[in-house]
């Protein structure tokens, strides 16, 4: 009955200061808020890209290109600097379409991307071009053909001038005419359009490389026509079953350390990564970015606890008289001490619900708009970590910063506060 009365008292003089109140749980209100929408919003696309890796299948081998005797971080950044490894070649990629040497490999997909204008009549635009194998397709699980078909490995080999546009390409050049069987010119050649990609949704028809608005011509003519370069970027492989992966990563490397010669294995300028690597690596990024961007939200709650803090301070200024009353009447020093701590955990505690709803609220809002808008697969996810931490600390707040008021009230001598003007 004690502790109810002391809640009691302390609801009390809430509503007796209620825009202080306000200001103090609208504080809290944010912090909370804004945990709960970033960490969600991380969950949301680091459950996109899962999705967009996912739809790969478990069976893809991605080849990366690397400076020798380095880690891949070292090489990514030596590249970005302007390094360039120019030792994959398309003859890779024909030997691993040897199907007696490798009866398992599906697919085989190598690549390389520049940059040109494309045009048709008075439309020109200045896009990417995907130079790519004929098996790009297999690979690409998302790129379907909309009309039309791909281009054959008899018109790679030969040199043939034709291409693939995506979706938003087609419809920027032709408008509703029909793409097929028309000539778009590039670096003063024609290409036959032969195909057209049906749109590719999420994150691949959303980011500043925009597959939609690619053209896909034959690798050998993109590399000794358009780009003028012998090497590629990158090469996708497929295997027909998860059970071989381990097998044609060890025959592939050592197909790429024949053609390449290399004789130690420390001096690979290829790095093979699976599926599941990727995956392993999107997860470690997820991870520490919802924690960076967690730590952030937070801070908003620490400003908010300050707030708290530096209210119940001048409440206790101002209640001195009623504090010395209490305790004339027969108050405890450890009911005052309680009486304000219940008024800083309801501060908080009530800001704390209020935030967790108003953050899921905007959440669900936030991720109907990013799915209305470009991104369908993008999951509508609630981090309920997030939800259950940031009350969790909410509350945490509320104790540490309303102890010290709490003490301060506690301490004062009865007749000393009914002296207190």
């Amino acid at each position: 009955m004690k502790f109810l009365t002391v809640a009691k008292q302390s609801v009390i003089a809430l509503k007796a200061n209620k825009l202080r109140a306000f200001f103090s749980i609208l504080g809290i209100v944010i912090g909370v808020a804004a945990v709960v929408i970033i960490l969600s919003m991380g969950q949301g696309l680091k459950g996109l890209v899962t999705n967009e890796m996912n739809a790969f299948g478990p069976n893809l081998l991605d080849i990366a290109v690397k400076i020798p005797g380095v880690n891949q971080t070292e090489s990514i950044a030596s590249m970005v600097q302007g390094i360039k490894i120019t030792t994959l070649k398309s003859k890779d990629v024909k030997d691993l379409k040897n199907q007696q040497i490798f009866p398992y490999i599906t697919a085989v997909n190598g690549q390389a991307i520049g940059q040109e204008w494309v045009v048709y009549g008075n439309k020109e635009r200045r896009v990417l071009v995907y130079g790519c194998s004929p098996d790009y397709p297999l690979i690409m699980k998302t790129a379907k053909m909309a009309v039309g078909r791909f281009f054959s490995d008899a018109e790679n080999d030969s040199l043939a001038k034709v291409s693939v546009l995506g979706s938003t390409l087609a419809e920027k050049l032709f408008g509703q005419e029909s793409p097929l069987g028309k000539n778009v010119r590039m670096k003063g050649m024609n290409f036959k359009v032969v195909g057209v990609f049906e749109p590719q949704g999420g994150m691949m028809s959303s980011s500043a490389m925009d597959m939609n608005d690619f053209i896909y011509v034959p690798l050998e003519v993109t590399l000794k026509e358009i780009l003028g370069i012998d090497y590629l970027t990158e090469m996708h492989i497929d295997v027909s079953d998860q059970q071989y992966v381990d097998r044609a990563i060890a025959d592939i490397s050592r197909l790429l350390r024949r053609n390449h010669n290399i004789t130690d294995p420390d001096k690979d300028d290829f790095e093979i990564f699976t599926m599941a690597e990727i995956l392993k690596r999107v997860e470690e990024v997820s991870v520490i970015l919802n924690l960076l961007l967690g730590f952030l939200a937070a801070i908003s709650l620490l400003v908010g606890g300050i707030g708290i803090m530096n209210i119940m301070l001048v409440s206790v200024s101002e209640r001195t008289r009623e504090i010395g009353l209490r305790k004339s009447l027969g108050a405890t020093a450890k009911n005052i001490l309680w009486q304000f701590l219940i008024e800083s955990l309801m501060i908080t505690g009530l800001g704390g619900v209020i935030g967790i709803i108003f953050g899921i609220i905007v959440s669900t809002l936030i991720g109907l708009i990013v799915r209305t808008q470009g991104l369908p697969d993008w999951p509508l996810t609630i981090s309920w970590l997030a939800v259950f931490g940031a009350f969790f600390l909410a509350a945490l707040i509320g104790l540490i910063f309303g102890v010290y008021p709490a003490r301060q009230a506690a301490k004062k001598s009865p007749m000393e506060a009914l002296r207190y003007e």
